[in-house]
């Protein structure tokens, strides 16, 4: 088999064979892609389009086989007798004429039903010869021949396909255009093909975009312009809002420098952090305290104010807290200055009777257009529930001020540490706000204790503050966490193991301590286990106002001595009854009391104090704490001696000049008071 072939004159024997072999293998790629793939053992090679020559008019497809050069006979073919075979199959020039015509008429539908049935014509005749020579192949065990054979086969398969295709398409009464492209789709594995002008979508200019596409964008504009128009909502708001807070411009005052921007209430929107460089910590924690030029600048508080404030606004802090912002109702800055600790007294009519009680100023001396009390809803508080129920913005209150010793504003001490028990916090807030103002350098030492986690009042400002300047140290812990929160600090009571841990070398450092008076007293005693001097414990009670001291077992009325019942004739004479009532509620009487600018006189009993005398006969005498510790009761003793039990309100030159606090004040001699 081998030595036939090789004797064959087109290929053995003639080498101009192989000459022309290459120019008709030329001719095929140059004049059209399809017929070089029908010189390759490709499935597809029949279905190309062949591109007509340049100059010549496309030549008509037959509607049979086209006349060809015959062939070498199969075991002696070569390569001649395929080209011999692929010469043999009609023109494919189907397809591409269908691609030039824009309808079918009925003339143009019969000529091109004619050459798809004449296509699978040919193509079954191909298929019969080359099955033919198949079986030829395999009884002679030539592979190659089977090979050819079977490239023949797929040819004549391919030319069967197609014209079954277009002859369903006109069936289907599609266009010829979309009869082609349908065919080199399914011939090339191509997706679907974009719209055709019956389904085009939009143009956009000189672009054409499907419905889909066009849709999209649409939404994506839409979603664009409403995040626009929402972020511009946002800053319009929040320029608004700041715009509120800031109204007011602050004023320094004398000797004194304002700090603009600096943090607010917790309770409110977040506002603008200080506008000063955050502190550098302490490098030598054992320096000696700073001399007192180098000291920030004091508060020059003024003689006490009084008269009234309007509410620009009202904050919730937490279920049972609320911060009130007061201002000048005329504008301008607050018509005083105090320093940080102090407090203001506020009175009110409520429900028929004057009612007067005294708030810490929680916001720091530094911002001049308000100040902020911070206000905790007290069980059968009348004042409290007055301002958290009743009191809106725009309101006014009648309010005097400042007073109170409580104060600390970074002289004379290289560090302080602040411990506070609940709404308690709220002066010691003030001072921390003030010193990180300032930009004190010392190191400052927050401990609050709090009964819940919901309980912690300024909690986001005082994390904030503590981020933000090094030398803020802050522990605090609650009994309860509070369903909904987290808690990463301690749990329990203040110990004294958790302030020793929270405050290192606490002997050296000046303490303030305010809350409740058992929380206050139980500190104390932690603070003298640790070894801190008393003196470097400055205290204040907080919390509802504390009546008098509990009476004393009912005893059996005693008659009065006869100057007491002198008085007590008189008082009956002057209002009928207020003598007995007066005796009655006071219990026995031993001295007297003369109020010299009411011109007033009273019982005195041992277990009662001048404050509860005064208010027992309509002798109005300021007050807050009633324990002490504020000094809004300071009246002078003009005649007779007093003891009292807490005097820490008082200093030494109060003490020189006579004056006491009628809220401690007992005695079992006459008094005259400056009252």
């Amino acid at each position: 088999m081998r030595h036939r072939r090789l004797e064959s004159p087109a290929i053995s024997r003639s080498p101009r064979s192989y000459l022309l072999l290459g120019l008709t293998i030329a001719l095929f790629w140059a004049g059209s892609l399809p017929a070089r793939a029908q010189s390759e053992p490709d499935p597809h090679a029949p279905h190309h389009p062949a591109a007509p020559s340049s100059g010549n008019p496309p030549t008509q497809p037959s509607a049979g086989p086209q006349p060809s050069t015959p062939a070498p006979s199969p075991p002696s073919g070569g390569m001649m007798g395929m080209m011999g075979e692929m010469m043999e199959r009609p023109s494919r020039q189907l397809f591409p004429e269908l691609m030039n015509v824009p309808t079918l008429t009925p003339e143009e539908h019969r000529r091109v039903e004619a050459l798809a049935r004449a296509r699978i014509d040919a193509g079954n005749e191909i298929l019969s010869k080359a099955q033919v020579d198949f079986q030829r192949a395999m009884l002679e065990d030539d592979a190659a021949a089977m090979s050819r054979a079977a490239v023949r086969q797929r040819a004549g398969l391919a030319l069967i396909d197609s014209g079954a295709a277009v002859l369903r398409a006109l069936a289907d009464g599609k266009p010829p255009q979309q009869i082609a492209l349908a065919w080199f789709r399914n011939q090339l594995s191509l997706t679907p093909a974009a719209p055709t002008s019956t389904d085009r979508g939009v143009s956009i200019g000189s672009f054409q975009v499907s419905w889909f596409h066009f849709i999209t964008m649409i939404a994506l504009v839409l979603f664009a312009v409403a995040m626009a128009v929402l972020g511009l909502a946002q800053r319009r708001r929040a320029a608004a809002l700041i715009n509120r807070l800031t109204s007011s411009a602050p004023v320094a005052f004398a000797g004194h420098p304002v700090v603009p921007g600096a943090p607010g209430s917790p309770g409110s929107p977040p506002r603008q952090p200080p506008a000063q460089a955050a502190p550098a910590p302490r490098t030598d924690r054992n320096a000696t305290a700073p001399e007192s030029d180098a000291l920030p600048a004091r508060v020059a508080v003024k003689k006490s104010w009084s008269g009234q404030l309007r509410v620009s606004a009202i904050y919730r802090e937490t279920p049972h807290v609320k911060t009130f912002r007061l201002v000048d109702p005329s504008g301008g800055p607050i018509p005083f200055t105090y320093s940080p600790g102090q407090f203001l007294t506020f009175s009110a009519d409520i429900d028929g009777k004057k009612v007067r009680r005294s708030y810490s100023i929680a916001s720091p001396p530094t911002r001049v257009a308000y100040a902020e009390i911070t206000v905790k809803r007290e069980e059968n508080g009348t004042f409290s529930d007055y301002l958290h129920d009743r009191l809106v913005v725009g309101d006014l209150l009648e309010a005097s001020g400042p007073a109170g010793i409580f104060t600390f504003d970074g002289g004379g001490a290289e560090s302080v540490v602040l411990i506070a028990g609940g709404v308690g916090i709220t002066p010691l807030m003030c001072v921390v706000r003030y010193l990180t103002d300032l930009t004190w350098p010392g190191d400052i030492y927050l401990l609050f204790a709090g009964r819940s986690t919901e309980d912690f009042i300024f909690q986001e400002e005082i994390e904030y503050l503590q981020r933000r300047c090094p030398n803020l140290h802050v522990a605090a812990t609650m009994m309860n966490r509070a369903e909904g929160t987290a808690w990463l600090g301690f749990e329990g009571q203040l110990t004294k193991q958790i302030i020793a841990q929270a405050v290192p070398e606490i002997t050296r450092r000046q303490i303030h301590l305010c809350g409740p008076p058992a929380m206050m007293d139980a500190v104390r005693t932690m603070l003298s286990d640790l070894g801190v001097p008393q003196s470097r414990i400055k205290t204040e009670a907080f919390g509802p106002a504390i009546g008098a001291l509990p009476p004393p077992a009912p005893q059996t009325p005693q008659p009065p001595p006869g100057h007491v019942a002198a008085v007590l004739r008189e008082l009956e004479a002057v209002a009928p009854g207020l003598a007995s009532t007066t005796s009655t509620s006071m219990g026995p009487a031993t001295a007297l009391v003369r109020f010299a600018r009411s011109d007033r006189t009273a019982p005195l009993p041992p277990d009662r104090t001048v404050l509860e005398v005064a208010e027992s006969v309509g002798v109005p005498i300021d007050y807050s704490c009633r324990v002490g510790t504020c000094g809004i009761c300071k009246v002078r003793l003009l005649e007779g001696k007093v003891g009292m039990e807490v005097e820490d309100a008082l200093t030494a030159e109060d003490k020189a000049a006579g004056i006491i606090l009628a809220c401690q004040a007992r005695s079992v001699g006459n008094l005259t008071i400056d009252a």
